[in-house]
């Protein structure tokens, strides 16, 4: 019987990996970006207002529909910024917090591009290394059924955990849990690859249907998983997963980057913490405290 460590995080990376676009460049140069396109009561809309709001929107082409949905857009903006200009709200103390949270959070995320992030280009070889290991994503995409089981953690007690360990279906599941009085929801899952974070890949490659992923949640319940089901998935191509590639791996390395940064600045840092407070990394045993993520228990049944 093999047990790992794993972990279920709903964000997670894997979800940028496969489902961010690629945004696309939407000019050919600065030329003529401080042309003025529109005016509305007078104000002006210029080319490099357009072009920022095609980017941010992820238009891949510009076609004159999306060229006029941007402008309608940048428009229905202008008046609502006019309109919040006359009535103050550029002065409401609530507004003045968020626009300077507003601007730290960018002089922040400017510094790290600026003076953090590698620039060197992730490689080809890089590309295609983690292309050939995470076959789970690309070329053997599988999805995943569980039928899950929602219970306070209290209950679920190591005696009840070492009942469930043989256990290889459903219905043994909810024996177990029946049978000592605890209660439960109970839900139908299913997973995509890309929803499965990615340090964890390997355990869910190797998955069969029986095995059990417990996986304590906060606020004091623990969700058990049950394989059902896996499903094969149409796979991606080297080709078409080389751009969502090319973009997780230069997220995970500037991710890297601004930790040991981070790691640098605050040993060479002055930091006070008030009476009561505790520092990044200290374990909070009080209740009511934040606390690091579980890790998910899976057995996988032999």
């Amino acid at each position: 019987m093999n047990t790992r460590n794993v972990s279920i995080r709903a964000t997670g990376m894997l979800c940028a990996l496969l489902l961010t676009p690629l945004l696309l460049s939407c000019g050919s140069g600065n030329k003529g970006s401080s042309q003025v396109i529109a005016t509305v009561n007078g104000r002006e809309i210029t080319m490099t207002q357009l072009n920022r709001a095609l980017e941010t929107a992820g238009v891949r082409e510009v076609t004159p529909e999306t060229r006029q949905r941007a402008l309608a857009s940048l428009t229905a903006e202008e008046l609502m910024v006019q309109a919040a200009l006359e009535n103050k709200i550029d002065r409401d103390a609530t507004f003045v917090q968020a626009l300077e949270q507003s601007r730290r959070q960018l002089l922040a995320q400017h510094f790290a591009e600026r003076m953090i992030y590698p620039k060197t280009l992730i490689s080809a070889t890089e590309v295609t290394d983690y292309f050939n290991r995470e076959t789970l994503l690309f070329a053997k995409r599988r999805t995943f059924r569980f039928t899950t089981f929602q219970a306070n953690a209290e209950e679920v007690t190591p005696a009840v955990m070492k009942e469930l360990d043989p256990v290889e279906s459903v219905d043994g599941v909810r024996t177990v849990l029946d049978k000592h009085g605890i209660k439960y929801v109970t839900e139908l899952a299913s997973v995509a690859p890309e929803q499965l974070p990615v340090d964890e890949l390997d355990a869910y490659a190797s998955a069969k249907v029986g095995d059990l992923f417990v996986n304590p949640q906060s606020g004091g319940t623990v969700l058990l998983m049950s394989v059902t089901g896996i499903d094969d998935a149409m796979p991606i191509t080297l080709e078409r997963a080389r751009p969502l590639i090319e973009e997780y791996l230069r997220n995970a390395r500037n991710r890297k980057a601004t930790e040991d940064y981070l790691v640098s600045a605050r040993a060479n840092a002055q930091i006070e913490y008030a009476k009561g407070e505790s520092p990044p990394g200290t374990k909070i045993a009080q209740a009511g405290a934040a606390t690091p993520e579980p890790a998910v228990v899976a057995r996988t049944a032999e």
